[in-house]
């Protein structure tokens, strides 16, 4: 299926051209502000706790829906690639904040470039035969996938590069920890109109 036929996949190839342009701006070691690691920090547990929830999500599901052993194990695939990339950025950027160096800047860059390659990939590939948990996963990926774009747009950039970067797309917003929970919480754990595929809260819902 092509990405353009869905608009959650199309959001995320979107999310990723962001992302490339981007990353492709020469990124500075000094003269750094504070505000772009701690927005990282603060936010970077929560997605982790996302990126765990889509690994139970079948297991939340309320009685009366069976998913198939394969859908399962793609999911659990996604959760554990992406727990893993988010839990190494987030190590990245405490390891840089107690030692700036331009090393640990560019692991950073590396690990969100991972993240916004592999996920995408994981989800096309994973083929989630309904419809409706196809949809609440891919949201999941989304709004995962956005965040980690607008951490790589907070990166401090010189005079010249900014400018550039304005003119190249305009300014990301960056959620806060509480509204990317909430954003889960009705996008991925909300109810739906199948009854069968409503989620429990206890095993969903970002807290």
């Amino acid at each position: 299926m092509k990405s353009s036929s869905n608009p959650i996949l199309s959001s995320i190839a979107k999310s990723r051209t962001v992302l490339a342009i981007v990353l492709s701006i020469s990124l500075l070691a000094t003269g750094c502000s504070a505000q772009w690691i701690s927005i990282a920090l603060a936010d970077l547990p929560v997605l982790t706790q996302m990126a765990l929830n889509l690994g139970t999500i079948i297991n939340t599901l309320q009685t009366g829906k069976q998913i198939g052993s394969a859908d399962a194990v793609a999911i659990q695939n996604m959760s554990a690639q992406a727990s893993k990339d988010l839990n190494l950025l987030e190590a990245l950027y405490s390891e840089y904040k107690a030692n700036p160096s331009a090393s640990a800047l560019q692991k950073i860059q590396s690990v969100i470039a991972d993240i916004n390659q592999s996920l995408p990939v994981l989800l096309q590939a994973a083929h989630i035969g309904d419809p409706v948990l196809s949809a609440r996963v891919a949201a999941g990926v989304n709004l995962i996938l956005t965040t980690v774009a607008s951490f790589a747009a907070l990166i401090p950039q010189t005079s010249s590069q900014l400018t550039a970067q304005k003119v190249a797309h305009p300014k990301l917003a960056i959620p806060k920890a509480s509204d990317l929970k909430k954003q889960w919480n009705q996008q991925v754990c909300g109810p739906t109109s199948n009854s069968a595929l409503d989620f429990s809260a206890a095993g969903c819902t970002a807290r």
